[in-house]
Formats: C-alpha cells, structure tokens, sequence
C-alpha cells in the first residue's frame, strides 16, 4: 500500500505540472528522435529511444506530451521501488511496521519534490529510468544478499546481471561507474561460491543479453532515418559514435572552477535539496545502518561516492544545468535511505517515550501535554513533503513552459521557401528537429548545425537528407568560417539564414537581423534605423513581460547578448549596450552578460562602471580567469 501511495500522489503531481509540449537542449532532441525512431547523441540511450517510440504511439496529448510523460512514469516508479527498499532496509533495523511505512513514504516523497528529482519527471529525459534501473540492481542485490545460497538466491543474481545489461542501454556512464560497488558487495558476501567459472560464464551471458538492445543503434542507422547523429551504421563508425569522436568539440569554458570545489558542492548537494536542520535526520541514519548493518553501509556509501565523483568529473558544473542535477539523483536517493532511517530512529524513540508515559502515573494535563507533543510532531514530519513541493512548484512547473515550441514555429513561419538555416546552438537545432522532421512543418525547410559540419559523418548525413545544399571541399575548424563558406556556397539557389553571425567579423558585414534569426546577403546589406527599429519592435512583442523559466530566461538573454555583440561588431555601441541591458535585464544572473558589459564600458574608457561589471559577474562566477584579468585593469 505504501509503495502504491507514493506512486500515485508523485504521478499526479508530475502529470499536473508536466511540459505540454518539447521543452529545451536534449529534452527536445529525444522528443524529435522518438518520433523518427532516429539515432540520438552519443551513446545513443537505445533502450530509452525504444520506449520512447512506444510511448508516442500511445493516443494521448501528442509526441511530444507522451515522451515528457514517459519520464514522470519512471520517476514515480523509481520512488515506488524505493520504497520497497527502504522498507527491506528498516526491517533489518527492528522498527514496527507502522512506522517503517510512515518513514519510508514521508521520506520518499520528500525526495520526489525536490527540485531536483522533480526537474526530471516534467520533460523527457534519460534520468529517471536509469534511477529506476539502480534502484532496481540495489533491491536484487539486497533481496540475493537475505535469501542466501540457494536456487532461488541464483536466479536473483541472473536476473542482477540481465537488469544490468539493460541499463547499461540506458545511459552506461551512470551505471559503469557504480559496477565496482556492486561486485565488491557480491563478492564480499559470498567470495568462494561466485568464483565458480560457469555460473561467471552464465552470468556474462545475461549481461551481454541486456546489453544486445545496442543492436538497435547500428541497424537503425543503417535504415537513413532522418535524425542519424554520428551515423554509427558500421562497427567502426558504431565505436566512433560510442567513443564520441564522432561529436563535434566543445568549446573550452573560461570558468575553471577547481575540481575540488565541484566535488565538495556535489558532495554535500543532499544539504541544498535536504535543508540543514533535516539534513542531520540522514547523519543519524547512516550512523544507525552502521550499528544494523555495516555491509549495506558500505555498499550504500560506495554508491554514494561513485555518483558524486562521476558527476563531478563527466558534467558541466552549473546550478542552472539539470543535466547535473540528473546526474545526482542516485546519491539523492541514497541520502534517502539514510534519511528514512534517521526518521525511523526518531519516531522509535518518540514511540517509546509515548508508551512509557502511558505506563506512568502522570495527571491528565501532563499527559495531554505530551499527547499534543507527539502529534506535533508526526505532523510536522507528515508536513515535509507537502513543504518541499510548495517551496519547488514555481522552479519545477513547467505546465506553462511551451517557449521552445514557440520559438521554432516562429522561426518556420518566418523564413523564405526552401530555406536553409545555420544553426550554431543545440536549442535551436532540436526545437526545429521537433516541427520540422518530426512533426512535419515547413518540409522545405533545412536546418543544419555548423558545428557539426566538423565532423565527416555529419557532413555525409547532411548530403544525404538534403541534396541541393552545398558544402566546401575543406573544412575549416573556425565556425564563423565554415558558416560564411557554406553560406556563399548557397545564396544563389536557397535563402540563408543562421542563428548567429558566429563571431567573425566579414559574416557579420553580410547578415541583416530577421526576427530571431540574421539573413544573409551576399552583398553588404547596410542597416537603416528603420531595419534595428523594427527588430527590436518583434522582440518587444514577443519577449517582453513573458514568464519564462531560468532556461529560457538564458536562452532568451544569450539571444539578445548575442544582438548586442553582433551591432557592437558593426560599431554601434549604442545600440549593443541598449542589448546588453536588455538580456540581463531577462537574465539577470547570468553572469556572461556581466563580463561583457564590463567589457564594453572599459573599451570605451569607463572603468567605474566596468568594475561593477565584472565585480557583479564574478559573484556569479568567481572563478572566470578571463574576468580577473580584466579586473586587474579597471
């Protein structure tokens, strides 16, 4: 019952504030490969794709709607799963029943509404279905390690290495990195019986049966479906593809936030989605799992660690990336355990004082009293989850967030027939991929990622889907190159347009801003006043006094600072300020379009105001190395 209620409180409440429609960055690519049965980024996340297909096919509120919901569903089955493994774990402590249910369900909601477990299950991503799968190897490895060495403790552990296979289809990183764990437990528990070479053999066996789901990756991409990313059609190109040379590269960032300092923020992450004062309640439990159980410590501790060392190494660190917030979720739920167990200890000892107050000949008053006391508190902690949804609701609800979808029709519905567009953000490119190929919406239309372009089997896909566009011979690293060479190519048969002039100064002298995008003309297109007034007179109407979420907010703000860079390359300083101020008055923690503004004010001769510039930027990035030099000037 307890495993039931949790999920269908969290699934309501997941469905309720869901995107409606694609929402931003990977979340819209999954959507769009769905709906092809296409081939997505590396490493390819086959299982999920799969899924993914069916979960589209279901007559609901559209593709998109049922890729997004697909993950509320893992979600609230991981938390359901979770559950039932608290509840095997509290059993081992000798706490009663009902209050093992009591704990296990204040504590797993607790968990569902932080923001950011809740970040996950509103959009589609791979997170929650590989919560689910660790979730799922730690209950088999827990259930094999109670039922002993029997037939039935056996085939736990084939049916551990088959769920292993198949996560590792899922998203491999996560998983790889938390094996160690789960060998050291198995083979610490049982050391002699494990060594047997055919029982290894047949545990390999089921493994490599979970993880022939990969299969799909190669054969699907020998079949040309329209989103094909790294062409892994042979097994060259497949190791390629899974090795992510076959990505393009991304830029070096100027933050270095020392590795320390990212994992120590990783590391006490539980304390941000906890709260100090609840945060201890998972001290005390991790302490009482050591006196019950120092094995399923150590296990739950290595699992711990492992999580936080992958994310701090493999992600991007940044409050606003959800990605890492992802990536966390297993520690989260780690956390979990140990907070339900703190939450246990409390209300046994609560329970005790109760029934010994019960024993004792106390008036009436004083027994109220504590009557009162008690069920303060069972209120208080019964509160917790209702507190953490209230205090999340307006970060992880997203039921109003149809902005990527508004932004890419309006793209479509701007530009010339057969347009060709340059794309130079993955915002861009997978909300087009989204109406365009998936939906399809503007047919003639063809979006092109210049980045990409890099690589040769993008350069072969793009040749492929669409025949009249021209590329160079040569491809140069420059982006803003490549972007001009393609762009000169095409002007005579196709109208061209980018979403963004890419930093280099001779593009620049040849686009004219078109709404969200810049046109190209191969002349030198000269901007009248009337041309800049009436682009800013488009993004008044559609950017101002809307409710955007932090990642629109970024994305809506690099757009504008991007405005702001491309007239400051033109020698308009004018109106580049005029931009400037605008996306940080849209993204106003962004600390990008601090550093340059303190720029542009230090150009101009201004170093009062260029220090507050960059004094401000750096609060939100401390560790920007170029914006300390540029202090250091001011």
């Amino acid at each position: 019952m307890g495993s039931a209620a949790v999920f269908v409180i969290s699934f309501v409440v997941y469905v309720l504030t869901l995107c409606p429609t694609f929402y931003w960055e990977d979340s819209a690519a999954f959507c769009a490969v769905h709906s092809v049965l296409g081939i997505s980024h590396s490493p390819g996340f086959p299982i999920y794709v799969l899924l993914g297909r069916l979960a589209t096919m279901v007559p609901l509120a559209g593709a998109a709607f049922n890729s997004n919901l697909m993950s509320a569903l893992w979600g609230s089955l991981a938390l359901a799963l979770l559950y039932l493994l608290i509840a095997r774990i509290l059993a081992l402590t000798g706490l009663n029943r009902p209050l093992s249910v009591f704990a296990g369900a204040v504590s797993t909601l607790f968990l569902a509404f932080t923001s950011s477990f809740w970040l996950q299950t509103v959009r589609a991503e791979v997170y929650t279905l590989n919560l689910f799968f660790t979730l799922l190897l730690m209950f088999l490895a827990v259930r094999w390690w109670r039922s002993g060495e029997n037939e039935f403790g056996l085939r736990i552990l084939f049916l551990f290495s088959f769920v292993l296979g198949m996560s590792l289809c899922n998203h491999p990183l996560l998983v790889t990195a938390l094996v160690p764990a789960f060998l050291f437990f198995f083979f610490t528990t049982d050391f002699k019986s494990l060594l047997s070479a055919r029982k290894l053999i047949l545990l390999a066996a089921f493994v490599l049966l979970g993880l022939s789901v990969y299969l799909y990756i190669p054969i699907r991409s020998s079949l040309g479906p329209s989103i094909n990313w790294g062409r892994p059609d042979s097994w060259s190109a497949l190791i390629s593809y899974l090795l992510r040379t076959s990505q393009p590269s991304a830029a070096v960032s100027e933050s270095g936030m020392p590795y320390l300092n990212r994992f120590w923020f990783n590391l006490t992450f539980p304390v941000d989605q906890f709260r100090l004062p609840f945060f201890w309640l998972g001290v005390v439990g991790a302490i009482s799992l050591f006196k019950s159980c120092r094995r399923l410590l150590l296990l739950c501790v290595s699992i711990f660690l492992l999580n936080v060392l992958t994310a701090t190494w493999a992600t991007d660190f940044s409050t606003r990336n959800y990605d890492l917030l992802g990536y966390l979720l297993p520690s989260l739920s780690i956390f979990t355990i140990w907070f339900a167990l703190g939450l246990g200890v409390v209300l046994n000892w609560v329970y005790r004082e109760v029934r010994n107050l019960q024993a004792q000949h106390l008036s009436d008053a004083r027994k109220i009293v504590g009557y009162a006391a008690t069920y303060a508190l069972f209120g208080l902690f019964l509160a917790l989850p209702a507190f953490q949804a209230w205090k999340n609701s307006d970060r992880c609800n997203k039921r109003s967030q149809t902005w990527a979808h508004d932004y890419a029709h309006e793209i479509l519905g701007s530009v010339k027939k057969d347009a060709l567009i340059l794309v130079d953000d993955d915002n861009t490119l997978t909300s087009l991929w989204c109406l365009n190929l998936a939906q399809g919406i503007r047919p003639d239309v063809k979006a092109v990622s210049v980045s990409a372009l890099t690589v040769e089997s993008y350069r072969k896909q793009v040749s492929l889907q669409y025949q009249e566009v021209r590329l160079p011979g040569v491809i140069s690293s420059d982006f803003g190159e490549i972007a001009r060479q393609v762009a000169r190519l095409n002007a005579e048969d196709l109208p061209v347009y980018c979403s963004h002039f890419f930093n280099h100064s001779e593009f620049a002298q040849q686009l004219r801003p078109a709404g969200y995008l810049f046109e190209f003309s191969p002349g030198e297109p000269i901007l009248t006043d009337e041309d800049m007034e009436d682009q800013k007179s488009f993004l008044r109407a559609n950017l101002t006094g809307r409710n955007f979420d932090i990642v629109a907010s970024e994305h809506f703000g690099n757009l504008l600072f991007n405005l702001g860079a491309f007239y400051d390359q033109l020698g308009g300083p004018s109106s580049s300020a005029d931009y400037f101020l605008w996306a940080l008055d849209i993204d106003p923690d962004n600390p990008r379009i601090y550093f340059q503004l303190g720029k542009a004010f230090l150009r101009n001769g201004d170093k009062a105001r260029a220090q507050d510039f960059l004094q401000a930027g750096l609060e939100l990035d401390p560790f920007n190395r170029e914006a300390k030099k540029l202090l250091e000037q001011t």
